[in-house]
């Protein structure tokens, strides 16, 4: 099975190696892991901050990537 993996830009950031343990554990079950890299930010900020027109397009574009 091939799967995208997306790895939040906090997560990049802040605790990167959880993101490559995420990686290591997908792999050993098997999957075909692709890390899309046209990935960018899924928008998540902007919405809670209550910036919904600037969070859609970015949604958009993420489901177009994912």
């Amino acid at each position: 099975m091939k799967i995208g993996l997306f790895i939040p830009c906090f997560m990049n950031e802040l605790y990167p190696e959880a993101s490559m343990a995420t990686l290591r554990v997908l792999e050993n079950l098997g999957l075909d892991v692709e890390y899309p890299f046209d990935q960018t930010c899924c928008g998540q900020p902007m919405a809670n901050t209550g910036c919904a027109h600037e969070a859609g397009e970015l949604a958009y574009r993420f489901l177009g990537i994912f």
